[in-house]
């Protein structure tokens, strides 16, 4: 269901009796330009929610730029045009230049994570419940679903076969050209499993349907939980064990234990203002209790929500907050330490990239000499399957 997003952050906003004042000495600008998911979307809103706070509060206002899909949402950002990225995991492809941005005119990006909305996500493989299946380990054989053209949602199952030791010629693949014809696919007995979140009004057919819908848990208590956490984890480093309780098919009765990432997620350039950056961070924290319910997926901004351990480095800027609130430790600070000479590593391959000569398979080789890079400077470089 669309979100209706008329007026939606000054009515809100006002209903709370938010003071409209500026602060003189405020380092955010008067306009920072965001680039965000489409209208209708909960990243348009949660961007929209924070920009009437800002106004009202601040005297700051956010100029959204709704994109249609990854890269026309980090465009803006790479040419200048923009200050920030509210995007999606293409944000972390961006990072490693891989995907669509393992082009010449693009290649590893200077992204910095400022904040994300955490834990109100959840992604994995629904089965239709009539199947019997309730775990990856049982796929052998079963038509699972590929949705063509959508490399994030296909990797997570990737993914999840990993976790059980499986790949996708243990299974029997039936492609669907989006997420509409694979719940029908689904429904319709055409296929038996697919990928999806928990939180998608669209799952609600599935579960409605004679068929119903069943999670298939990827557990992450014993020894050999965390093995097969970790082969996942070789496919795609930013998906992580989480226990989702909302959704179709899953309650607190009956929860379900899976995984997930941010979505979205707030990024910006390496080049960003400290000072910036340390003031929309302290903005975000001291008005999370006006800001968490104006927006679906805002509660996913609090502190103690945020991965400081992932896949992407922290902006120094929101750094210095973190300490200032006593959520940053010091092996955060060396975790993010090694994510920046990540960077530095593939931005070197990188150089070295478009220095040779390619043209058989620019593509290909990018990802070998990647790999080669990182395995060289003692990173993982995950996209191993």
């Amino acid at each position: 269901m669309a979100i209706r997003l008329r007026h939606l952050a000054s009515g809100l906003v006002l209903a709370l009796g938010v003071a409209a004042t500026a602060v003189a000495d405020s380092a955010l600008p008067r306009v920072m330009v965001w680039t965000a998911y489409g209208t209708g979307s909960a990243g348009y809103a949660q961007a929209a929610a924070l920009g009437g706070l800002l106004k009202h509060q601040e005297g700051s206002n956010i100029r959204i730029l709704p994109g249609r899909n990854d890269v026309s949402r980090m465009i803006p950002l790479k040419t200048g045009r923009a200050d920030y990225c509210l995007c999606g995991i293409a944000s972390y492809f961006g990072q490693e230049g891989i995907f669509l941005f393992n082009k010449p005119d693009w290649g590893p990006q200077p992204i910095r994570m400022v904040l994300a909305s955490q834990g109100t996500q959840s992604f994995g493989l629904a089965a239709a419940a009539d199947t019997g299946l309730t775990s990856p380990s049982e796929l052998r054989n079963r038509r699972l679903v590929f949705i063509r053209g959508a490399d994030s949602i296909n990797m997570i199952t990737t993914a999840v076969l990993a976790y059980a030791g499986l790949t996708w010629q243990d299974v029997r693949r039936v492609d669907a050209a989006g997420t509409n014809e694979a719940i029908e696919m689904l429904i319709n007995g055409h296929a038996d499993v697919m990928p999806m979140s928990t939180r998608t009004p669209l799952m609600e057919r599935i579960a409605a349907s004679p068929r119903g819908v069943s999670w298939l848990h990827m557990p992450n208590k014993t020894d050999e939980d965390k093995a097969a956490w970790d082969r996942a984890q070789q496919v795609i480093p930013y998906y992580t064990a989480q226990i989702e309780t909302r959704g179709a098919g899953v309650s607190p009765e009956n929860p379900w234990h899976g995984g997930g990432y941010a979505l979205p997620i707030l990024v910006t350039n390496a080049d960003r203002s400290a000072d910036e950056i340390y003031a929309l961070t302290r903005f975000v924290d001291q008005n999370y209790e006006h800001f968490k319910d104006l927006a679906p997926g805002a509660d996913g901004y609090a502190l103690d929500r945020q991965v400081y351990d992932w896949v992407m480095p922290y902006h120094e800027g929101a750094v210095r907050y973190f300490r200032e609130a006593g959520v940053w430790s010091d092996a955060y600070e060396a975790h993010n330490q090694d994510l920046l000479r990540r960077q530095e590593v593939l931005m070197s391959a990188w150089q070295e990239q478009l220095a040779g000569d390619h043209a058989d398979n620019f593509q290909a080789s990018w990802m070998k000499r990647r790999a080669q890079a990182l395995t060289a400077a003692g990173f993982d470089p995950g996209f191993r399957r």
